[in-house]
């Protein structure tokens, strides 16, 4: 009695599985697929640039001096002419006292030539020169004790020492001139004192003349290279402004990327809010640097410029970032399929066709590779339709498919 139950399970089973695979046989797997044309392959790709102007300029200060007013920011515009800070001489007091003392060494190097040139019998005037000088030396020191008792803290002490001073070594020189014989002493020497003394007299003369710094052009502040308030000395650089109009844009690409770019070659820009703009190329570099990538591998790249051959944002100043797209086309008025379609077979390719609602896999030679496509060279003719993904939907050669989409 079990056999012949088992026998029954047994031919159940077995209708079971015929049916199964009937019904199989019937039934088409769906699929994704694409009707060859011809077209052509492009290589597409994208690189961030920068945006740099053009003209861009370096201004220094015009004196030794304290910034005391910067009216402008980084981004903000300027008028051609346009004063763009206001520089003061931090202490007036300081730079009348160097200049008194380098009063005080031109008359004493005056008078030790004047002994040179004129020797004993010129001693007589020579101490008046002395005198003078003390005179001079004494009368400073103390008109600057009287400024002092007025207004406390114009000088410091240590200026105040250093007036003294001068006062001490002006008595000495006139002592030194009663007391001890005429030295001969040689006038070039003094001569190139005097030289240098009325040099810097004359530097410091000029530092209380300062010119306003202008702006040479319409243009837009890009850094300031120095904050109110601090010193700066003359030529030193405050700040970097660029001219207004057109702007570069500026990428660095993989040598193997631009070896292919040529000059007035076109680009689309493109913004963060998708709007494009066309550009050309103006500048390839044929320098290639050694850069590190952000995963440590080591690159050669090379700079790449374009212009924009529409206009910009006024917004889109410099640093900004901005998106290069290039397309070139690699091969002209070619059958290709997707990527995904291509299979192994035998060492070489091929695709899965549908002919009357069956895959049949047909061998292929293929091309060139390029974005996710391959170029078909020989097997394929316009208008078969391959089947992509094949080993997702479980294609083999034989099954039936229909196409979810085309």
């Amino acid at each position: 009695m079990k056999t012949r139950y088992k026998i029954i399970i047994g031919i159940i089973l077995l209708l079971a599985i015929s049916a199964y695979m009937g019904m199989q046989a019937f039934t088409s797997l769906v699929v994704n697929g694409e009707t060859i044309v011809l077209g052509d392959l492009t290589d597409n790709f994208t690189v961030q640039g920068k945006v740099m102007p053009q003209k861009s300029v370096v201004l220094n200060a015009t004196a030794s001096a304290t910034i005391i007013a910067l009216p402008f920011k980084p981004g903000m515009t300027v008028n051609e002419g346009q004063e763009l800070l206001e520089l003061s001489i931090v202490s007036p007091a300081e730079l009348e006292m160097q200049k008194q003392q380098l009063r005080q060494q031109l008359a004493t190097a005056q008078y030790q030539q004047l002994l040179g040139i004129q020797g004993r019998a010129r001693q007589a005037a020579a101490l008046d020169t002395a005198q003078s000088a003390y005179n001079l030396a004494l009368q400073q020191y103390r008109a600057a004790l009287k400024v002092e008792e007025g207004i406390s803290g114009a000088y410091t002490s240590i200026q105040l020492s250093e007036l003294e001073n001068a006062v001490n070594a002006a008595k000495q020189a006139v002592e030194d001139m009663q007391s001890q014989a005429y030295n001969n002493t040689d006038s070039g020497y003094y001569k190139e004192i005097i030289s240098s003394t009325e040099a810097q007299l004359a530097i410091l003369e000029e530092e209380e003349i300062i010119e306003p710094l202008l702006a040479p052009f319409n243009g837009v502040i890009w850094e300031l290279l120095a904050d109110e308030g601090s010193y700066v000395f003359k030529n030193q650089p405050v700040l970097k402004m660029y001219q207004n109009g057109q702007m570069k844009i500026i990428i660095s690409l993989l040598t193997d990327d631009a070896i292919n770019l040529r000059l007035e070659e076109e680009a689309l820009l493109r913004l963060s809010n998708a709007t494009t703009y066309n550009a050309r190329i103006t500048f390839i570099s044929s320098v290639a640097q050694t850069t590190i990538s952000n995963v440590g591998l080591t690159e050669n790249r090379c700079t790449v410029e374009l212009i924009s051959t529409d206009d910009l944002p006024e917004a889109l100043g410099a640093g900004h970032q901005i998106d290069v797209l290039f397309s070139r086309p690699l091969a002209q008025n070619v059958l290709s399929v997707p990527a995904a379609a291509i299979v192994p077979l035998q060492g070489n390719s091929a695709v899965y066709v549908a002919i009357n609602g069956k895959a049949s896999l047909v061998p292929v030679q293929t091309g060139i590779r390029c974005a996710g496509r391959v170029e078909i060279i020989s097997g394929l003719n316009v208008g078969d339709t391959v089947v992509i993904n094949p080993y997702e939907s479980g294609v083999k050669d034989g099954s039936k498919v229909s196409f979810e989409n085309r």
